[in-house]
């Protein structure tokens, strides 16, 4: 088990515009200098962390993979993403409780657009920090001519909601004071936990195994093609 403390996300303003519904090129003015105010005010509030762990897959059979401890993950998708794959990184990533109290106080205050853009760029400074985390894991393992898959989360494709439970039995989620509740939902809520294979660079190919191609929903904000 290991943590990773010491990275400051690089937020996409790009991003937090699809967020927020908005097309880069026709994003007013005014809105993007107060998203940026609000990226430069939530960075100071930010305490990223990603906490993380690897097991070896024992066999994949139908939609299970089963890994080492006998943890088994349930997912068509998964399974298919992962065959060509020796082992899983899990990992638990949060921005800390401070950049929720923010959104909080928005909220408290009645202001609605400010706490719409904080919630935005939370979910955007998440997700890049579990970006830089798995590119740096990119960076380590190709040095043993290997490569990570695209990674998953609980409630993503046909992975279940409830297997989140599964990624909190294998982390010790409370290193990083990270909780579940009965609805499988995190706090603090900017909170991201997932899954990525690595194996051979001649064997994985993320292109190949991108269950985004196989699906319609073309204006899904986390659409990966």
């Amino acid at each position: 088990m290991k943590i990773v403390d010491d990275t400051m996300p690089v937020i996409s303003k790009e991003r937090v515009f699809r967020l927020l519904g908005q097309k880069d090129k026709g994003v007013s003015g005014r809105l993007s200098k107060k998203v940026d105010k609000h990226i430069a005010g939530l960075e100071k509030m930010m305490r990223p962390k990603v906490l993380y762990t690897t097991k070896k897959i024992r066999k994949i059979e139908g939609n299970t993979v089963t890994l080492e401890g006998d943890v088994k993950l349930k997912s068509a998708k998964i399974s298919k993403t992962f065959r060509k794959c020796d082992r899983i990184t899990f990992f638990l990533a949060t921005l800390g409780e401070q950049v929720d109290n923010v959104i909080r106080s928005s909220l408290k205050e009645k202001k609605l657009s400010d706490a719409y853009i904080y919630d935005a760029i939370g979910s955007a400074a998440v997700e890049a920090t579990v970006e830089d985390f798995q590119n740096k894991m990119d960076s380590t393992v190709k040095k043993k001519n290997q490569r990570t898959t695209l990674r998953f989360s609980p409630g993503y494709c046909d992975w279940k909601i409830k297997e989140q439970q599964k990624v909190f039995t294998v982390l010790e989620n409370d290193l990083i004071d990270v909780d579940l509740n009965e609805s499988y939902l995190m706090a603090p809520r900017k909170s991201v936990s997932g899954v990525f294979g690595i194996g051979s660079r001649e064997l994985v190919d993320k292109d190949e195994t991108n269950p985004c191609r196989l699906c319609g929903m073309h204006t899904c904000v986390a659409r990966r093609v």
